[in-house]
């Protein structure tokens, strides 16, 4: 049988939660069942990446908010490709896929839910256009997806209508990271100084991340370790004010932007302690893998976090703006190595046992077959044929 065009409409062409989980999805997707397509919102890093891994890949411009013209060329590229299921990611992504979907004939729409609408970085009368569009064209949508049960909530109060047709898939992570060690002593070598703890996070530099609440807490810390190195890895628009507020609270030499990095795992490798300070999550890839990876982990008590640490289980856990809260959790991690091995393990073990990519893949094929019935019924004709050949 000829696979269906499944099309997945990205939040942004950055490379951030939502473009992980496309990466995995796209790596593990049955191709004699569907064919991929990826279509992103804007030029960047995400399109290059993907072409090179011989993924089929659009730009469609979008504008934050409604813009006739890129509703049409999106239209357009959906009805040229043949699309039979519409995958879409985030607000802007959302709004756009639906009514072009509708435009174009295609049969199934399942809109992804990475971040409550009510924690998205812009401004009230966006997320009010948002959020009042987004319920209008629930009719157009066959399946809402949700990354955490946390945010599966949120919608159903923000859209009661949603309810019957919203799933949870949880993210999952490539389950070879369970058995990565990553180089350890070179990202030490390279950024830290003397043989101090290293505090590593991996965010992008945004309000929504929290690092300035860390850097909050590094006075205390450097009190007690004075060769601590805090290294933070990734770019945004935060990254002059927080190196201002490290000057500031004279922690300055403590703290390395690192920027952007492909060799990810050795900064993981690196840590004494992974720490995640957000305001607000969906549901972490940083958390998962770092766990994968038997780091001990330090998270906020937000959103989707605890559906994946249990505090003082797999992690532990502070509250949101909260610097004393953090400072005395990663300060008992690092006086006391053995519990932040254990921890490191426990949240190894619940990360292969619960979130894996294989798992995620599962789930959310399960969840477009149950938006569009006909999928699953012509997957189990093919299996029947298939063994029929056997026998």
């Amino acid at each position: 049988m000829k696979p269906v065009v499944l099309a997945e409409l990205a939040g942004s062409a950055g490379y951030g939660g939502g473009e992980r989980y496309l990466e995995l999805l796209f790596d593990r997707l049955d191709r004699s069942r569907f064919s991929p397509l990826l279509i992103c919102p804007e030029p960047g890093p995400f399109v290059g990446k993907m072409k090179t891994r011989g993924i089929p890949t659009n730009v469609v411009q979008l504008t934050p908010l409604f813009n006739l013209v890129a509703l049409i060329r999106l239209a357009q590229v959906l009805k040229r490709n043949e699309v039979t299921v519409l995958q879409t990611h985030g607000p802007r992504a959302n709004v756009y896929g639906r009514f072009a979907a509708w435009l174009a004939g295609v049969p199934c729409v399942v809109s992804t839910i990475h971040n409550s609408i009510k924690d998205y970085e812009v401004n009230s009368i966006q997320r009010y256009v948002y959020r009042t569009i987004l319920r209008l064209l629930l009719p157009l949508t066959d399946r809402v997806i949700c990354v955490s049960e946390a945010l599966r909530q949120d919608v159903i109060v923000d859209c009661p209508g949603t309810a019957p047709r919203t799933t949870t898939v949880w993210n999952g992570i490539d389950p070879a990271l369970l058995f990565c060690r990553g180089n350890r002593n070179k990202i030490r070598r390279e950024w830290c100084r003397g043989s101090g703890p290293v505090l590593v996070t991996v965010a992008r530099l945004t309000e929504q991340k929290g690092h300035r609440f860390l850097i909050e807490a590094l006075p205390g810390l450097l009190t007690e370790w004075p060769s601590l190195v805090c290294l933070f890895v990734g770019e945004g628009e935060c990254q002059v004010s927080l190196r201002d507020l490290a000057r500031e609270k004279g922690v300055e030499q403590s703290c390395r932007f690192a920027g952007v990095r492909n060799d990810v795992v050795d900064w993981y490798a690196a840590a004494d302690v992974v720490v995640l300070p957000s305001l607000s999550e969906g549901f972490p890839f940083v958390v998962l893998e770092a766990l994968a990876m038997a780091r001990p982990v330090v998270a906020t008590n937000v959103n989707g976090v605890p559906e994946v640490i249990r505090d003082g289980m797999h992690g532990l856990l502070v509250p949101p703006r909260n610097p004393q809260a953090l400072q005395v959790a990663i300060r008992t991690l690092l006086h006391d190595p053995c519990l932040a091995a254990c921890l490191g393990k426990t949240g190894q073990e619940e990360v292969a046992a619960r979130f894996t990519s294989e798992k995620m893949v599962q789930n959310t094929v399960k969840a477009i077959e149950e938006a569009m019935p006909v999928l699953r019924a012509s997957h189990s004709v093919a299996q029947g044929h298939v063994q029929k050949k056997a026998a």
